[in-house]
């Protein structure tokens, strides 16, 4: 898009253009964007755009092109995380498990394994669970039950194990971030830490208020007003049964 954005439309002519994560694109690829706009109708091309940080808080700290925020916001669609529609976690488990089924079967040629049941209960841990990574981390965790079950069916106890060894993974911090730090003037860096700790506690916890307080060692009024101060969105759960 910033080096040749005709050849992008070329590309996709007749088909359909999908930017994972706009927010990320340098300024160079988004205005190589902007340009194709008024073009993408003639050659039959439908846009898709997808962005976990809201875009209007990337264009008011001058991170994202204003006029190219105004044209895509004429077809938002705003999608709520996997956490805030658990009733549909059940039948995306059925689904997600009957696909990696068949799929593991047409890998073995037609040669079906036996699987092993995931429990009731097993379910409604899963329901229940964080998803910070939405509908691909679903997904990921329902192929890992079906392909290494071990032995008997799959019990809460197995998928609270592997949900564990899942959330270290999400919420362990690259080397190479904690680098830039030093990269940065100290109010910035200072911010950048706060950032990453209070995503990385929320996601430790659940977006459970109290005990992240509890461990960030403030009141739940002054974590709040951090958090807010910090643009992390946040979904308060579990705090009434301290789950």
């Amino acid at each position: 898009l910033a080096a040749n954005p005709l050849a992008v439309l070329e590309e996709a002519r007749d088909g359909t253009l999908y930017c994972a994560e706009i927010g990320l694109y340098a300024k160079a690829e988004q205005k190589g964007l902007a340009f194709l706009l008024p073009k993408f109708a003639k050659a039959s091309v439908t846009l898709v755009c997808t962005s976990v940080e809201p875009l209007g808080n990337l264009a008011a700290e001058g991170k994202f092109d204003a006029a190219l925020l105004s044209a895509l916001s004429v077809g938002a669609v705003l999608l709520p995380p996997l956490r805030a529609r658990r009733e549909d976690i059940p039948m995306l488990i059925e689904r997600f498990w009957r696909d990696i089924a068949l799929q593991q079967q047409n890998a073995q040629q037609g040669i079906a394994r036996p699987l092993a049941a995931l429990q009731g209960a097993a379910v409604t841990t899963l329901a229940n669970a964080y998803w910070p990574g939405n509908l691909e981390h679903l997904q990921n965790v329902i192929a890992n039950l079906v392909l290494n079950p071990g032995h008997g069916d799959i019990t809460p106890d197995h998928v609270k194990r592997l949900l564990g060894e899942a959330a270290a993974a999400q919420h362990a911090v690259a080397p190479e971030i904690t680098a830039r730090f030093f990269e940065l003037p100290l109010r910035d860096a200072r911010e950048a830490f706060e950032r990453i700790y209070f995503e990385q506690l929320l996601g430790r916890e659940q977006s459970n208020m109290s005990r992240v307080a509890e461990k960030a060692g403030l009141e739940r009024t002054h974590l709040y007003r951090k958090l807010k101060q910090l643009n992390i969105r946040f979904a308060r759960r579990g705090e009434e049964n301290g789950s």
